[in-house]
């Protein structure tokens, strides 16, 4: 697929997903001027990942993997440091209900069904990516069911719905970072989905 065509709707996608969560912080009792600036943050941060990557600094850099270890990992201590410090934002996050969580982690399908659509990632990679998001979308289907036909298992619907998406964060993750950043010079799928979709996660 052509890469311009494909940032383009991945970008969309991404979108879609960062107003879904917005979409459930306001049904969580957020407030307008929480969403304007989570919008803004959003927003901006997205083109600032899109302008690195285009700009090819994570491929210019002397040290690509400490580079994209960097811009993964800071936003992700950011926004827990933000919900454990800023109580506004930790009480909506607090109440907002296991089937949302649940139907948010199913996007983690169509994320990896995006894995297969560029041809600068190794194949094996791909599998291991594409079919591990796509497990993990999965996974919170069938724990969202069950949820919903027994509401008082929540405890093992949390852990069911998101086992398998957190094991696949840290496989392909550390694979992306130790393997296929060392020898390959990855495309706009492999650096805007972690960058920008991993720390919303």
């Amino acid at each position: 697929m052509n890469e311009t065509v494909f940032a383009v709707i991945l970008i969309v996608i991404e979108v879609i997903f960062s107003t879904m969560i917005l979409k459930a912080l306001r049904n969580a009792g957020a407030k307008k001027c929480m969403l304007i600036i989570m919008s803004l943050l959003f927003g901006v941060w997205l083109v600032t990942d899109y302008l690195l990557i285009k700009n090819g600094f994570f491929s210019a850099t002397g040290m690509p993997q400490i580079a994209f270890t960097a811009a993964v990992v800071i936003p992700v201590i950011i926004g827990f440091l933000s919900i454990l410090l800023y109580q506004p934002l930790n009480q909506v996050v607090s109440v907002l209900s296991t089937e949302t969580f649940l139907r948010l982690q199913l996007m983690r399908s169509v994320f990896g069904i995006l894995f297969f659509f560029t041809a600068a990632l190794p194949f094996w990679f791909q599998l291991v990516g594409g079919l591990g998001d796509i497990a993990a979308g999965i996974g919170a289907l069938i724990a969202l069911l069950r949820f919903k036909k027994h509401p008082d298992q929540e405890y093992q619907a949390i852990i069911g719905g998101n086992l398998v998406g957190i094991l696949d964060f840290i496989v392909v993750i550390n694979l992306g970072v130790l393997v296929v950043l060392k020898s390959q010079s990855p495309d706009i799928v492999f650096d805007l989905i972690p960058l920008y979709v991993v720390p919303l996660f």
